[in-house]
């Protein structure tokens, strides 16, 4: 009766084909591995940028609503003049809110001609529920707005009716100075209520661009 043998010895051969497939395999588990890491730094990136907008826009909104005071003031030379040349401040009283009223107009207008309304708008895709924390937000910041410039105009209007039996000694900077004095109060007291409010979703967004590209990709998966 035959015997069988095993033929225990291995060919060099056979080795390096060994070899050759185990180091395919490795440089095929590499490369996925790179595209996945650049596909999640892209979308990261992408979410960062998107962010980075949002932040930028809604600092363009405070900016916008202050610039309201900054506009008025040679308004308020305008008017103090006027009080001068006529003294009636039932009449300078309604230029002044009609100019405000004029200046406030071309702000709304740029706040929609930038879109800073939708500042959450390339966020949606990443984070859908940043939509609501914006739309809160833009309520807050609208009701800040007209708060502010209501205070605004009756303290200026009480400023302007302040002088209507002072004519005798009346000069153009007292009003002017008055003006000044109420439109310094009220932009300091929007820019501080306004910051307050923007801060927790600031701060939200700040959060997300300093965190690394896999957390990112799972919290906008989340």
């Amino acid at each position: 009766m035959a015997l069988i043998t095993i033929d225990r010895t291995v060919k060099l051969g056979d080795l390096l084909t060994t070899l050759a497939i185990l180091i395919s395999l490795f440089a095929l588990l590499s490369t996925l591995a790179k595209d996945r890491i650049s596909r999640e730094h892209e979308a990261a990136n992408r979410v960062r940028s998107a962010a980075a907008q949002a932040i930028t826009k809604l600092d363009r909104w405070k900016a916008l609503q202050l610039s309201l005071y900054s506009r008025m003031r040679p308004e308020f030379i305008v008017l103090s003049q006027s009080l001068a040349k006529n003294f009636d401040v039932i009449e300078v009283r309604d230029d002044l809110w009609k100019r405000v009223g004029e200046e406030r107009a071309k702000v709304a207008q740029q706040v929609i001609d930038e879109q800073l309304g939708t500042a959450y708008a390339d966020l949606l895709a990443h984070f859908p529920v940043v939509r609501e924390r914006f739309m809160e937000l833009n309520i807050t910041l609208a009701d800040i707005e007209l708060e502010e410039t209501d205070g605004f105009l009756r303290d200026g209007q009480a400023s302007i009716l302040s002088f209507e039996d002072k004519k005798a000694s009346y000069t153009t900077a007292m009003l002017g100075n008055s003006l000044r004095s109420v439109a310094a109060g009220h932009e300091d007291s929007l820019r501080r209520k306004s910051e307050a409010a923007l801060k927790p979703l600031q701060e939200f967004l700040f959060d997300v661009i300093k965190k690394t590209d896999s957390e990112i990709v799972r919290l906008s998966h989340g």
